[in-house]
């Protein structure tokens, strides 16, 4: 008998099945406009894989997780946990995880390989580990997840970053136009991105449009550095909040298009500027998660320690 694993953004929903030999089959990305709601995406995903029986499903979703029903903070989306174990024809509703997809995310750090990430800085070799990594997600929204190595296995703690205020040092960076930014994640997703760009120069602008033009555009050029000069000043706060020893991983869409472009000069440089922990940020590993689909992996780690 198989695991579902679901991993439910705010735009996209990335599942697969899990056998009992530890492989994925049948892995999928779908959009989440196309469906009124995740049973119905959930519905059509196991009819089409061919209704296979299920040992149980483990869900990730982008909101805060809580007994009782579960929604989503960016989408109109929400379930009850009975009625989506019975829908999904679980043997109880014990079978049913439920987690923040930054949990999720986090519980995949220690199983990435190479292939799955792409290194803005390396570690330093005579550097010593804590056992604590870190993810930051600039995607539809913002929000961190951190794993800690422990004897039993990795342990992830929750959070939503994403609607705390933005760090005095980056409404510092922004001036006047830190205004228009009520939260973390006001700034540190696309819509974030498009919103800076209006800010500084008019117009409407997607976030894609935005890093495939900062090559030959100057508005653009000038909005993804200021965007990836932030980054690197939220970083700081990081790393100072919860001292990821073992690196600090970027992940989501606007994240990977920011510092996939010239500008992550711009966030390194902010990251390793003077001040305080200075020794303690230059030694942490930094890299960008390159693998859309790469919290299935940490959903799979949840899957086998399910009894």
């Amino acid at each position: 008998m198989t695991v579902l694993l679901a991993d439910m953004g705010g735009t996209a929903s990335r599942l697969a099945l899990l056998r009992g030999d530890g492989g994925l089959q049948c892995a999928v990305r779908w959009r989440n406009d196309n469906y009124a709601g995740p049973g119905p995406l959930l519905a059509r995903y196991l009819r089409d894989c061919g209704a296979p029986p299920l040992r149980a499903a483990c869900i990730a979703v982008a909101g805060p997780v809580a007994p009782g029903a579960v929604r989503w903070t960016n989408r109109d989306w929400a379930f009850e946990r009975g009625e989506m174990a019975a829908l999904l024809r679980l043997p109880g509703a014990a079978a049913l995880r439920v987690v923040n997809d930054l949990t999720a995310l986090a519980l995949a750090l220690p199983g990435l390989g190479a292939a799955q990430l792409e290194t803005l800085r390396a570690p330093v070799p005579e550097a010593s580990g804590n056992g604590q990594a870190l993810v930051a997600n600039c995607g539809t929204g913002f929000n961190v997840g951190l794993v800690r190595a422990t004897p039993a296995g990795p342990v992830a703690w929750e959070a939503e970053l994403g609607h705390a205020a933005l760090p005095v040092t980056v409404a510092a960076e922004l001036g006047a136009m830190a205004g228009a930014f009520a939260s973390i994640e006001a700034l540190f997703s696309g819509a974030g991105l498009a919103r800076l760009h209006a800010s500084r120069h008019g117009g409407e602008h997607t976030a894609q449009q935005l890093v495939e033009a900062a090559g030959t555009d100057p508005a653009a050029r000038g909005s993804v550095a200021q965007m990836a000069r932030s980054m690197g000043l939220l970083a700081r706060e990081l790393v100072a909040a919860y001292l990821p020893r073992d690196g600090v991983f970027w992940a989501g869409s606007m994240a990977r298009g920011v510092l996939g472009t010239d500008a992550r000069a711009d966030f390194l440089g902010a990251l390793a500027a003077p001040g305080p922990l200075a020794q303690t940020r230059a030694a942490i590993p930094v890299a960008v998660i390159t693998d859309d689909a790469a919290a299935l992996g940490g959903l799979a780690a949840l899957a086998a320690a399910l009894p």
